[in-house]
C-alpha cells in the first residue's frame, strides 16, 4: 500500500504550474533541462548555455578529451567514487539520467542514475562467481540523490558533497515495495517487496515533484527467462528473480520513499515522459529499448489534482497501459477488460504488467527499432521518440538511427489515435546516428546524443570509423529550419553523453559522460583511471 503522503508541496496554482512545467520538460526526455521555461528570467546576462543554434559547431574528434565550442568552458562536478555522504557513501558508476527538483530560490535536489559498473568489464570475466565482486557491482548501480544549492558567491548551482542529506539507492540492499496490479501476484513470485534497483538508464520527473528511474537492461544482471539471456550476477547469495526488475522506480527525495510501479509495465525502460490530458488525467509515455519492441502510453482512470501533491501517486494504481500501432495510428489497450484478444487468451492484468512485451505483441502493436528516449515538446505537445536502431539506406549503404514524431489527435495526450512520421533520420554527412538521449532546450532546440558501439579498432564502415567519438547535437524543432542540426560537443574516448540538462538558471549545460575508456584506452577526466563524471559546460564571460 502506498503510504499517506506528506503535506502538498504545491501551495497554489502558480506553484503547480512552475513545478509541472519543470517536470514536463525533464520527464519528457529523461535528461532535461528542468525549469528552463519557468526560470528563464533568472538566467545571467550572458544568456543560456544553449539556445537554438547560437554556437560555433565542433568538428569530429577522436581525441581523449571533451570537445566543446569555442567560447565555452567546462568543469567536472561529480566523479565515480566521490564521497557524497556519511559512512563513506560514494557516488555510483556509469551516471546516466539526471534531473533536479527545486524547493526554494537557492535549494533543491539532484538525482543521478547509475546504470552499470566498470567493475563488470574490468573483473567480471576473471571472477565469474566472486560474491565480494558482485557486491561491489550492485553497490555501484542504482542512483544518487544529492542536495542542490546555489553558491552565494558565484551564483552557480552545485551539488553539495558530502552532505548528511544525500542518499543512495543501490542494487545491493535497498528494499523497495512493488505497487500496482502485479504486486504480490504469482507473476512476481508472490512478493510485495524486492531488493535493489539495477540497470538504471533514464527517467523523469512526476508532476507531483518526485524522480522516476527506468530499469533498462536488467537482463545484464539477472537474465531474462523469456529470451534465455543470462546475467552477470551468478553467485547464490545475490541471485534474484528477473521479474523483480524491469520496472519504473519512483523516488521521493524529501521522504526517501521508493516504489516500483507495476502498472507501467515491465520491459527495458529508457525513461518516462508525463503529460496531462485535456480532461485532466495523467498520461505517461515510455519506450522499450530493445530491437523489435514497442512504444507505450499509460492513461490513468482518475484526474490529476494539483492541490493533492504526492497523493497523485494514486493515479498510477488504476489506469490502462497502451501500446502503439504506428501503422494504423492507434493506441491499443493492454487490459483484459478492454482488449478481447488478450481476454480470450487468458491474460490477467498482473500478467500483462509483468510480461508486457508478450502482451503488446499478442495485441498487435507495431515492433520498433529500439525505441529509447521519449520527449514531449512543452508548447506543442509533439512527442519525440529516439529510434536508435532505425535502419534505412541510400546509395552509400546503411544509415542507422532516427527520431520519430507522434502528434496526438486534437493535441490531446488522452487521444486513442495519432499521426506519426520521421522528424529526423540519419545521414552520413553529419554523424547524427544511433540517436539515444533527447532533451528540449530554449529556441526550439532538441539536444540529441549518439550512442554507437566503440571498438579498439573501428569496424570498416562503422559510425566510429566515419565520425570518431560519440557526439552531442542540437536540432531545431520549430520554424522554417526545422530539422537543421549542429554538433555541440564530442565525448572522450570510449564514452557516450547522457542526459544533457540545463541548470536551474539555464546558464550551464550539465551532461553525464558515461564509461570513458570502454573498448578504447582513456585517462579522462583526471589523467589517470577513467571515470564516469558529470560536467558543467558554460559560455565564457568576457
Amino acid at each position: 500500500m502506498i503510504p499517506t503522503p506528506p503535506p502538498s508541496a504545491f501551495h497554489n496554482r502558480r506553484d503547480f504550474v512552475r513545478m509541472f512545467s519543470a517536470g514536463t520538460v525533464v520527464a519528457a526526455a529523461n535528461r532535461l533541462m528542468p525549469n528552463f521555461l519557468t526560470h528563464a528570467a533568472e538566467a545571467p546576462d550572458h544568456g543560456p548555455a544553449v539556445s537554438g543554434l547560437s554556437f560555433p559547431e565542433v568538428g569530429v574528434s577522436r581525441e581523449d578529451r571533451l570537445m566543446i565550442p569555442v567560447g565555452f568552458e567546462m568543469e567536472v562536478l561529480l566523479r565515480w567514487q566521490d564521497v557524497i555522504g556519511p559512512q563513506d557513501l560514494k557516488f555510483g558508476d556509469h551516471n546516466d539520467f539526471m534531473a533536479f527538483i527545486l524547493e526554494e530560490s537557492d535549494t533543491g535536489w539532484l538525482w543521478v542514475n547509475h546504470e552499470n559498473s566498470s567493475t563488470v568489464a574490468n573483473e567480471r570475466d576473471r571472477h565469474p562467481e566472486d560474491e565480494a565482486l558482485e557486491a561491489r557491482i550492485l553497490a555501484d548501480v542504482g542512483g544518487s540523490c544529492l542536495r542542490l544549492k546555489r553558491d552565494a558567491t558565484t551564483g552557480r548551482w552545485r551539488p553539495v558533497k558530502p552532505s548528511p542529506e544525500n542518499f543512495r539507492m543501490n542494487g545491493l540492499d535497498t528494499m523497495i515495495p512493488l505497487v500496482g496490479p502485479a504486486a504480490g501476484s504469482r507473476w512476481v513470485g508472490g512478493e510485495k517487496h524486492v531488493i535493489g534497483s539495477v540497470a538504471n538508464c533514464s527517467g523523469g520527473i512526476s508532476p507531483w515533484g518526485t524522480f522516476f528511474s527506468g530499469e533498462e537492461n536488467y537482463q545484464d544482471f539477472y537474465g531474462e527467462p523469456t529470451t534465455r539471456e543470462k546475467g552477470c550476477i551468478r553467485s547464490a547469495k545475490y541471485t534474484r528473480p528477473p521479474e523483480h526488475y524491469g520496472w519504473l522506480v519512483e523516488i521521493d527525495p524529501r521522504t526517501r520513499e521508493i516504489f516500483k510501479h507495476t502498472s507501467l509495465g515491465r520491459f527495458s525502460h529508457e525513461n518516462v515522459a508525463f503529460a496531462i490530458t485535456k480532461d485532466g488525467r495523467l498520461a505517461a509515455y515510455m519506450g522499450d529499448d530493445k530491437q523489435g519492441e514497442h512504444i507505450y502510453k499509460f492513461l490513468s482512470s482518475g484526474k490529476f489534482d494539483p492541490a493533492a501533491g504526492t497523493a497523485n501517486r494514486r493515479l498510477l494504481l488504476d489506469g490502462v497501459l497502451h501500446a502503439a500501432d504506428t501503422k494504423a495510428g492507434k493506441w491499443i489497450p493492454l487490459h483484459p477488460d478492454k482488449n478481447e484478444t488478450l481476454k480470450a487468451a487468458g491474460w490477467d492484468l498482473a500478467k500483462i504488467c509483468t510480461q508486457t512485451r508478450q502482451a503488446a505483441r499478442a495485441a498487435g502493436a507495431t515492433p520498433q527499432s529500439r525505441p529509447e528516449d521519449v520527449e514531449i515538446h512543452p508548447e506543442t505537445g509533439e512527442v519525440f521518440v529516439a529510434l536508435t536502431a532505425y535502419t534505412a539506406s541510400d546509395g552509400d549503404g546503411a544509415i542507422t538511427g532516427a527520431v520519430l514524431s507522434i502528434r496526438e489527435k486534437d493535441g490531446d495526450a488522452g487521444a486513442s489515435e495519432f499521426d506519426s512520421s520521421l522528424y529526423l533520420s540519419t545521414g552520413l554527412d553529419n554523424g547524427l546516428v544511433w540517436q539515444d538521449n533527447l532533451t528540449l532546450a530554449p529556441g526550439g532546440a532538441l539536444l540529441v546524443t549518439t550512442d554507437y558501439k566503440m571498438h579498439s579498432t573501428p569496424l570498416p564502415g562503422s559510425a566510429q570509423e566515419k565520425f570518431g567519438n560519440n557526439q552531442l547535437f542540437v536540432a531545431l524543432t520549430d520554424g522554417p529550419e526545422r530539422g537543421k542540426v549542429r554538433r555541440f560537443a564530442v565525448a572522450p574516448c570510449g564514452a557516450e553523453f547522457c542526459s544533457p540538462t540545463l541548470s536551474p538558471d539555464g546558464s550551464e549545460l550539465w551532461v553525464n559522460v558515461q564509461h570513458p575508456g570502454e573498448a578504447i584506452p582513456s585517462k579522462w577526466p583526471d589523467g589517470g583511471t577513467p571515470k564516469s563524471a558529470l560536467v558543467a559546460i558554460r559560455r565564457k564571460q568576457a
